[in-house]
């Protein structure tokens, strides 16, 4: 065996042994609400008998047009459906914001580009103008019925997102969103009127949805409202001449612009966010502020307090977001690598991406409060729920260092994260990662509200994390979504095991001191065991089942995990060389293009790694190392070794994208565990630079697409 395979974490294939084991503390499971095949849950709603309000998208994936928006009410435990109202046409139409009032009755807000979309007699707007994109509002009562469903926009396209939907006591519907083009629907006397082809709105309907009582065109965003009916926006201040109307004294008056994105021949601007007060028939404006620093902040939540002081939570990519000395993150700490520069004259990037929390008083003259929160990577906030015991935020986590994580390594992220800051900011509790968007607080259970894609999950918050914190794929350390059989796997999370004595030799054990991973029943070979990291290999004997429950048990103190996958006849993998970051190989020798993709572990014919720094020669061969190959011809034993010299591989291997590759040899890997496959490559004799290299093996496409060879 090369002393290769043993310099990277990801294929510690050949350590195991005994050991001391004690799995982390159970953590309380997800529930099931529902499972709702064919659609997308974009938003979720409790109302004051806990009855659930879902609202989005259904409709068969592969034909857009057969998509509908729709809009169901759920028992508290989610086991009845109480109704479930489609409202679409002959094209795409989806809901994006949903709200609810004192009867049940449930308001959304989405797009359509239906030109028969099912409006209501009396409707406001009741056919698609010129714009092929259209806003619409719609009603359905307690029952399920639909009260009224009206276009809005005008000739405008409408895009609801970034925005919002509110219901006041009224039954009048607030919304918000973004306008481009055409004509939208204003009203004399508004306080503030744009002429920016690309803007935001709010616009207030009557409660009959045939009548705008009132609009603004050039502000829009998140919003909220007070016990006066004041409405609230946390906007974005786009790349436009017209400038949000600050008001004198207000906190923040102006910022410094900068390029987020584009390249060295033309950047685009960064996002700036503001926070306006309105009153509630939006003829005036309170106060308006920038809350923003110099590479922009986008919010995505907004609560206002009884005092009428605003809260915000968000994602900014500004290290000079403006915090308060009493923060519990006062200073910006995230430090990711950019991406690679790919551009022919240059790439413009911000700095990592942190979330915030902020305070604003009253009258938008000063914070109160303001904190960062994120580890020293790159993580964004997209959910906030402000309560009475806390502050739950969820977003995507890319740093192990998150503020409460534990036993979350690298190798697990990016992933959705959830966590809870004490109502002063002085503290959170114990992060985890969330299998899904949270959309939503359920106060009648104290649990947060999860989308999967599938189901509709509900958690608790205060229960401690999992056992097992990621599942990936021990070649390339992405997350598994599928199992094939004989695939090797790497299971992280915290505490799995308190000592490691010496390797054991022969067969890879399928215990050892009272830890095992079973599938279906069937316990897998442990290859690697550490208090963060387990790596394990699929059984073969999984083949021809649907699906596998992945059970990891700690016999001694009678806790486990479960997790449930579908299970493929073939996922093949290429091994990527995980222990050299893209900072460290982002090189450009005259002629040579990175794509900025994988880099796989593959060795020139010397026996070194080929980097963009030690290319081979063209013409020569390489080796690269694959695994998820499912069940091959003879067969193979689960934790066996590979003898010397490696079985032939049975299966074909092609190559995309024209590449004149040819494949020299393909065996199992001598002294491996089975399934791990090295195959040699001569690459073409007239081509140089940085190829990219496409594989199929048996008609099936290697997950790690574009792998990148140099070549001199």
């Amino acid at each position: 065996m090369p002393q290769i395979w043993r310099r990277f974490s990801s294929l510690r294939l050949l350590i195991a042994g005994s050991l001391i084991s004690t799995c982390s503390a159970a953590a309380g499971p997800s529930t099931t609400l529902a499972h709702l095949p064919n659609a997308g849950v974009r938003a979720v709603k409790v109302d004051a008998f806990g009855n659930i309000y879902v609202a989005g998208i259904q409709g068969d994936a592969s034909a857009p047009d057969s998509n509908d928006a729709f809009v169901a009410k759920l028992s508290p435990d989610g086991s009845k459906v109480v109704y479930s109202t489609k409202l679409g046409g002959s094209k795409l139409d989806y809901a994006v914001a949903l709200d609810i009032d004192s009867t049940g009755a449930a308001y959304i807000f989405g797009q359509t580009q239906s030109p028969d979309f099912p409006v209501t007699p009396g409707a406001l707007q009741a056919t698609l103008l010129a714009s092929s994109v259209q806003g619409f509002a719609a009603k359905v009562d307690a029952q399920g019925k639909l009260v009224y469903a009206t276009l809005i926009g005008g000739s405008s396209d409408i895009y609801p997102s970034p925005g919002g939907l509110l219901v006041n006591a009224a039954g009048e519907a607030i919304l918000s969103g973004q306008t481009i083009g055409g004509n939208f629907p204003a009203t004399t006397g508004a306080p503030f009127t744009s002429a920016d082809t690309n803007t935001f709105f709010v616009l207030k309907l009557d409660a009959t949805g045939a009548r705008v009582l009132g609009a603004i065109r050039g502000i829009g965003g998140r919003i909220a409202s007070d016990d006066q009916g004041s409405v609230y926006v946390a906007g974005l201040q786009l790349s436009v001449p017209t400038k949000i109307p600050v008001t004198p004294g207000a906190f923040q008056s102006t910022y410094q612009s900068n390029a987020c994105g584009g390249t060295g021949q033309m950047g685009m601007v960064c996002l700036y966010q503001y926070v306006t007060k309105l009153n509630a028939s939006l003829s005036q404006i309170a106060y308006a502020t920038y809350v923003t620093g110099s590479w922009g902040a986008a919010p995505a939540a907004i609560y206002v307090d009884t005092q009428h002081n605003v809260l915000l939570a968000g994602t900014t990519n500004s290290p000079d977001y403006p915090t308060t000395s009493n923060a519990f993150e006062p200073l910006y700490v995230a430090n990711a690598p950019s991406p690679p520069q790919i551009c022919l004259f240059g790439c413009f990037y911000p700095p990592p991406a942190s979330g915030y929390f902020t305070k604003l008083n009253a009258t938008g003259t000063a914070l109160i409060y303001s904190t960062f929160f994120s580890g020293t990577q790159s993580d964004s906030i997209a959910f906030a729920a402000f309560t009475s015991g806390g502050i739950y935020l969820s977003g995507q986590a890319g740093s192990p260092d998150l503020p409460a994580f534990e036993g979350v390594p690298l190798q697990c992220m990016p992933q959705t994260f959830e966590t809870r800051l004490s109502l002063d900011g002085s503290a959170v509790t114990a992060a985890r990662i969330v299998p899904g968007s949270v959309l939503a607080y359920d106060s009648f259970t104290s649990t947060l509200l999860a989308w999967t894609g599938a189901d509709l999950i509900s958690f608790d918050p205060a229960a401690p994390p999992t056992p097992i914190a990621c599942i990936v794929d021990a070649a390339d350390l992405r997350p598994v979504t599928l199992i094939a059989p004989g695939e090797l796997l790497s299971i992280f999370g915290a505490h799995f095991v308190t000592g490691i004595a010496g390797p054991s030799p022969g067969l890879f054990p399928a215990s050892i001191d009272g830890i095992t991973v079973a599938f279906n029943g069937v316990a897998g070979p442990l290859l690697y065991v550490s208090p963060q990291q387990i790596n394990v290999q699929a059984p073969y004997e999984i083949a021809n089942n649907s699906q596998v429950s992945l059970t990891l048990t700690c016999a001694q103190i009678n806790e486990s995990d479960l997790r449930t996958l579908p299970v493929t006849a073939r996922n093949p993998v290429v091994f990527l060389d995980t222990a050299v970051s893209l900072a460290s190989v982002d090189c450009h020798p005259p002629g040579q293009t990175y794509s900025g993709g994988p880099i796989p572990l593959a060795l020139n014919s010397d026996g070194t790694r080929n980097t963009c720094s030690n290319p081979v020669s063209a013409g020569s061969v390489v080796r690269l190392f694959l695994s998820g190959l499912g069940v091959t011809t003879p067969s193979l034993v689960t934790g066996a070794t590979n003898p010397a010299p490696g079985t032939p591989l049975n299966l074909p291997i092609t190559f995309g994208n024209g590449l004149a590759a040819t494949v020299v040899s393909a065996t199992a890997l001598p002294g491996s565990i089975s399934g791990v496959w090295q195959v040699d490559i001569r690459m073409p004799p007239n081509q140089a630079g940085a190829l990219a290299i496409s594989l199929s093996v048996g008609s099936v496409p290697v997950r790690d697409t574009n792998l990148t060879i140099w070549v001199r």
